[in-house]
């Protein structure tokens, strides 16, 4: 078995090499060339009482690198006379010297964490984040429970999860055996835009502030005209302070925690003293306009935005070796989740049409919580050619691929990745995997297929399209003006109980904007009948796609476009599938 220090080696032969032969990967770009930059600021409070006035976080930020990150010292090695905090400052100091001493273009952070662990060499253990801002997303590697937390209109729209082995036990770089190393590290891509705030902190921050108080002191910083990095990271920080030393009265992110874990409330209510590390990065144009940084939107509708493009996996490479390991540490089994999607679904093939199947395909695994959908693309008609026998070979494949490797945990773009290999016939479609794992949604998608996710009612996010131009999606195939599965997105997004996932080919987004959906959704709120309404969103959508007059999305975007005469629907084939996320309680 490859030890800890051949794999870093491996890794970084491998990233050379990668760089070498392809100077810039399409969606990451080099720091001279990006869009957007981060402006930082950061506060730290030491814990007071500790004999080490330096306390055990760490951080770092450095803005030629676009990178910042945060370290925690576990305070139990106190206890052996050990000081975990100088683990911590020279496991971040090392991510410094490691990315200063390479001229790099582009810096990938889970490559500056293995080898800062490598080079740290005193004794202790600690938590670590690193940020990094590539092009138009953030890139991260975490390990334990620092993390940070994305704001796009003083809305939190996004947190990173907290690795634990048990409560207060976070996952914790050292080389002492009960230690992880960075291979246990989560390392995932999250897209960003002009406007957003990155806020990282250390559990002394995530233990004693809830999203809510940190998106309340944004809109009052904010109309107060300062809302400022350096301003709102010293606010969080003392606020952070101030609900640490709340022992008695109140319910705080740690005691609600300790609560859930059965402490009884005398023991675990309200804060917990701690260090306390903020770092508040604000995410703005390189060139171009100036935003008003004292002016927030009163608008509450987000759409999280995502890479265009994961980068390219070459299945033999150490990064999806470890993704393909049958269990990883944070990432739980089939039979340990403690949410479960119900899932329905409904297909409509265009009427008219030479074959009556249609040209869309899905699939759907109850036992896996993974489904997917294809939506053939039908210009091959013109040459005779079923794209439809394609998606439903691919589909076909896909589920082939989940049963034959009996697979506890699913990542759907390998699944596609050998799901494509493994389809011959001629034609090209769209794709899109999606399965639950632990409280996410982890999602592969190609083309114009998609999905939305709803919380009561509410439309909050709408996956992005990808195409080559108007009506022209990316697809898969093997004829040379089609695409490979490296173009996919591949994105984690976080659900809660209740959710309501709606995926559908472009027969169904074309003809029936979110606010239809929202209606029909919030008549039938509170039911668990995912076929239901799967089947009552596809007739939307046909009914939709049959009017001549009017506005549909698909005409929406035709206008934009510049095409004249283009109102009403779309007739297509339309795949509804509906997931309802739910705990596992509830589908018994």
């Amino acid at each position: 078995m490859m030890n800890l220090s051949d794999h870093i080696k491996k890794r970084m032969k491998d990233n050379f090499l990668m760089k070498r032969n392809m100077p810039i990967q399409r969606d990451m770009k080099t720091l001279n060339t990006s869009s957007l930059m981060m402006n930082f600021g950061s506060f730290y409070i030491p814990k007071m009482g500790k004999s080490n006035p330096m306390g055990e976080d760490a951080h770092f930020t450095s803005k030629d690198h676009q990178t910042i990150g945060l370290a925690d010292g576990i305070s139990s090695w106190a206890k052996k006379g050990i000081d975990a905090g100088e683990y911590a400052r020279q496991l971040m100091n090392n991510c410094l010297v490691v990315l200063d001493a390479k001229d790099r273009e582009i810096v990938y952070p889970q490559l500056i964490l293995e080898e800062a662990y490598l080079n740290t060499k005193v004794d202790g253990s600690s938590t670590a984040c690193i940020i990094t801002l590539t092009g138009e997303s953030l890139n991260v590697v975490n390990v334990g429970d620092s993390g940070f937390m994305l704001f796009r209109n003083a809305i939190m729209i996004y947190k990173s999860s907290t690795q634990q082995h048990g409560f207060n036990y976070p996952y914790q770089l050292g080389k002492s055996n009960h230690c992880d190393d960075p291979r246990v590290a989560e390392e995932f891509m999250i897209g960003v835009r002009a406007g957003d705030w990155v806020v990282a902190g250390t559990n002394g921050l995530f233990d004693n502030m809830y999203a809510s108080e940190m998106e309340v002191a944004m809109k009052v910083i904010g109309e107060a005209g300062c809302l400022e990095p350096q301003v709102l990271a010293q606010v969080l920080a003392d606020l952070a302070f101030e609900n640490s030393l709340d022992y008695t009265q109140g319910i705080s992110p740690y005691s609600q925690a300790a609560l859930k874990e059965g402490y009884p409330i005398p023991i675990k209510c309200g804060g917990k003293p701690d260090d306390i590390t903020v770092i508040v990065a604000h995410i703005v144009p390189t060139q171009g306009h100036t935003l008003v940084l004292g002016n927030i939107e009163n608008s509450y509708s987000f759409q999280p935005y995502l890479p265009k493009k994961s980068p390219t996996v070459n299945v033999m490479d150490p990064i999806a070796t470890k993704r393909c390991k049958p269990i990883k540490k944070g990432m739980k089994t089939l039979n340990e989740r403690s949410l479960m999607m119900n899932i329905g679904s409904s297909y409509i093939p265009k009427k008219g049409k030479s074959n009556p199947k249609g040209e869309d395909a899905h699939f759907i695994s109850k036992h896996h919580q993974t489904f997917g959908l294809a939506d053939g693309v039908s210009s091959w008609a013109k040459k005779g050619i079923d794209a439809g026998e394609y998606a439903r070979q691919l589909m076909d494949n896909c589920l082939t691929i989940l049963y034959k490797k009996d697979m506890e945990i699913v990542y759907p773009q390998l699944v596609l990745q050998e799901a494509y290999s493994n389809t011959e016939v001629n034609g090209s479609s769209t794709a899109c995997i999606i399965t639950l794992t632990d409280e996410s949604l982890n999602v592969v998608n190609v083309g114009d297929s998609g999905f939305m996710l709803f919380r009561k009612g509410n439309m909050i996010y709408k996956s992005s399209t990808q195409q080559h131009r108007f009506n022209s999606p990316y697809q898969l195939g093997k004829n040379s003006h089609c695409d490979d599965p490296s173009v996919a997105e591949e994105f984690i997004i976080g659900v809660r109980g209740g959710d309501l996932v709606v995926a559908g080919t472009d027969g169904l987004f074309d003809n029936v904007f979110a606010s239809e959906m929202e209606v029909i959704i919030k008549q039938i709120i509170g039911t668990d009948q995912p076929e239901l309404l799967a089947q009552i969103l596809a007739e939307q959508a046909l009914e939709n796609s049959l009017k001549t007059e009017g506005v549909s999305p698909y005409s929406q975007a035709a206008s934009m476009e510049g095409y004249r005469r283009r109102s009403g629907g779309k007739p297509d084939d339309i795949t509804v599938v509906v997931a309802h996320i739910l705990p596992p309680n509830h589908l018994l």
